[in-house]
C-alpha cells in the first residue's frame, strides 16, 4: 500500500519564476511563458560533436560502472522535521538552488525514490577524462569540471535553473559569476523511447550520439526516463565569454 500525499495538489500553477535567483534572471532573461510558440529555445543546439570520439565506448564503460555499484549515488530528499534537503550525500539547504529545490521536494512530490540517478565526474573518469576535456578547451583547465549522469528507467530530475552549486563547492568560489557560466551538454547514445529532455518550451527528442547543447544560463530545464533503458547525458562546466560563438565557429571549421 502507498502512502498518502503529505499535502495537496495544487488548484492553480505553480510559477517556477519567483524561485530563482534574481541575479540569474536580470543577468539572463527569458520568456517564462509555458505557452509561448514564437520562441527559440532550441537555438542553443550546435551540431553533432566529436565525430570521431567513441561515444558508444564511454557508454557501455559508463554503464558497467553503474552495474557494479548498483546504488545511484545522487538523488533528491528533503526531511519534514528539520527543513533540510539533501543532494546524495551532500546537503544543499543554502545553497543557490534552495528556492527552486523547496518548491520540488517541500511542497510537491518529488522525493529520494523518484529522482536517483548515478553520477560519473572527473578523475572517476580514469581513462575517458583527458580526451572528454581534450574536446572544449575553450574553458581552461583549471576550472573545468565534467559529469556524466546516468538515469535509470523511473527517474527524473524536476525542471529548474541551473545554480552550478557543484561548480561554487568544487573551486571554492565565494560566489559564481552568472555572467560567464556556462554548461555544455552531449548525448553519448542515440535517444531511445521514453528519454525526455525539455530545454524551456523545446522538448528534444530523436537526438543522436554526440549532439551538442550549449545550455545557455537562466532557461528552464528538466529530464526524465520513462523507457526500459538508461538514459545518459554528459555535461561540461566552466567560465568562458561566449560559448555559443565560439562553439558555432567551431564547428563551422569541422563542418568546411
Amino acid at each position: 500500500m502507498i502512502d498518502k500525499l503529505k499535502f495537496k495538489l495544487t488548484e492553480t500553477r505553480h510559477d517556477p519564476k519567483p524561485k530563482v535567483l534574481s541575479e540569474i534572471l536580470d543577468q539572463h532573461p527569458w520568456h517564462w511563458d509555458p505557452m509561448k510558440e514564437d520562441h527559440n529555445d532550441a537555438s542553443c543546439f550546435v551540431g553533432n560533436w566529436g565525430k570521431n570520439f567513441d561515444w558508444e565506448g564511454l557508454s557501455k564503460w559508463c554503464v558497467q560502472k553503474c552495474n557494479e555499484h548498483r546504488l545511484p549515488e545522487k538523488y533528491w530528499d528533503y526531511n519534514d522535521t528539520t527543513g533540510e534537503f539533501w543532494h546524495g550525500k551532500d546537503i544543499a539547504t543554502n545553497t543557490p538552488i534552495r528556492e527552486q529545490a523547496l518548491l520540488m521536494l517541500k511542497d510537491n512530490t518529488f522525493n529520494k525514490h523518484n529522482t536517483q540517478y548515478f553520477k560519473i565526474a572527473n578523475k572517476e573518469f580514469e581513462h575517458w577524462e583527458q580526451p572528454l576535456r581534450d574536446l572544449f578547451p575553450q574553458f581552461g583547465e583549471d576550472k573545468m569540471g565534467i559529469s556524466l549522469f546516468v538515469q535509470p528507467p523511473g527517474s527524473m530530475h524536476w525542471s529548474h535553473v541551473d545554480t552550478y552549486s557543484s561548480f561554487i563547492r568544487r573551486t571554492g568560489d565565494a560566489k559564481a559569476d552568472y555572467s560567464r557560466l556556462r554548461r555544455y551538454m552531449i548525448f553519448p547514445r542515440n535517444w531511445d523511447f521514453g528519454h525526455f529532455f525539455h530545454y524551456g518550451n523545446h522538448c528534444m527528442n530523436q537526438w543522436k550520439a554526440g549532439d551538442l547543447w550549449d545550455l545557455k544560463p537562466g532557461i528552464y530545464h528538466g529530464s526524465a526516463n520513462s523507457g526500459p533503458t538508461p538514459k545518459i547525458t554528459i555535461h561540461w562546466s566552466g567560465e568562458l565569454k561566449d560559448g555559443c560563438r565560439e562553439l558555432e565557429e567551431e564547428y563551422g571549421r569541422l563542418e568546411s
